[in-house]
């Protein structure tokens, strides 16, 4: 899914006990890298999008500023808070953290392929290619932010035991993710976005991912039906899956049709709070 050569088919299998489902087989993680290529859309943003590149600019400036927020619901911000995002991507959640909080920012990818280009606009970000294993022995951090890394995750379990070690008693874990328990999956069977073949390697649901965090040493606080990202972008690319567009080229040609289309929908995902239209969100501390 969303990549140039998206031929090849991927098998999932499902929990018959937790309801967990996870790709199988897996990529070799060592092969993986083609797959987070420069022509990946999460990477492009509003370079894709030609002459609308301000729109989908100011979306994602939206999308930065409710996950500032809901950091800010569950820690007061100040010059001695240390925020760790892991998977950070492309840094635009931390940049805007930067504008509001005094905080130390650390943003954690296995490439740099989010930031390379434009270095110059995350130089007051501390910004590292690697994987959780290498934080050890960091200062304790006071909230641990996953903006849709959970699920690309092969050893999710091992990694939320390491983090653990960069923890006091108050530290927050925020984690927001596709939730395989939701309306989208159910409308596009096949074509869901949230597969993202072949780099989801598990897709969650409130009652499995509360028990890979007891599992793991976690101890769950809150479970959201929603995130911050609109589940309408959920809808869309998977209605583009369906029609198998070429993800590598312009996206500015669909531009209209996407904001036409969630003008429609409306009435439907403005219900996301109460019922789960494609994503979940929760918020932990060390158990």
């Amino acid at each position: 899914m969303m990549h140039e050569q998206g031929s090849k088919k991927y098998n999932f299998d499902q929990c018959e006990n937790c309801g967990l489902v996870f790709l199988n087989n897996r990529v070799p993680e060592s092969d993986l890298g083609p797959f987070y290529s420069e022509n990946y859309l999460p990477y492009r943003t509003e370079e894709a999008w030609g002459k609308y590149a301000y729109f989908v600019k100011t979306d994602q400036q939206n999308i930065d500023q409710a996950r500032v927020k809901r950091v800010k619901d569950f820690h007061n911000l100040t010059t001695k808070s240390r925020i760790l995002d892991v998977g950070c991507g492309k840094p635009t959640f931390l940049a805007q953290l930067h504008k509001d909080t005094p905080a130390h920012l650390i943003g954690i990818d296995f490439s740099d392929e989010g930031w390379k280009n434009n270095s110059k606009n995350y130089s007051e970000l501390e910004l590292r290619v690697g994987e959780v294993a290498d934080l050890k022995g960091e200062n304790a951090v006071d909230v641990m932010t996953m903006w849709h890394y959970l699920e690309h995750d092969y050893t999710p379990q091992k990694h939320l035991k390491n983090l653990l070690d960069l923890t006091h008693s108050e530290t927050k874990l925020i984690i927001e993710v596709p939730n395989f328990d939701s309306y989208t999956r159910k409308k596009f069977g096949e074509h869901w976005a949230g597969y993202h073949t072949p780099r989801h390697t598990a897709l969650y649901s409130p009652h499995n991912i509360e028990i890979l965090l007891k599992n793991s040493g976690w101890q769950v606080e809150k479970i959201l039906t929603y995130g911050t990202l609109d589940s309408y972008t959920l809808h869309w690319m998977s209605e583009m899956e369906r029609k198998g567009i070429d993800w590598s080229s312009s996206m500015e040609s669909r531009f209209i049709g996407f904001v036409a289309g969630m003008i429609i929908h409306k009435p439907i995902y403005m219900w996301q709070k109460h019922i789960s239209m494609g994503f979940l969100t929760v918020i932990a501390k060390p158990s």
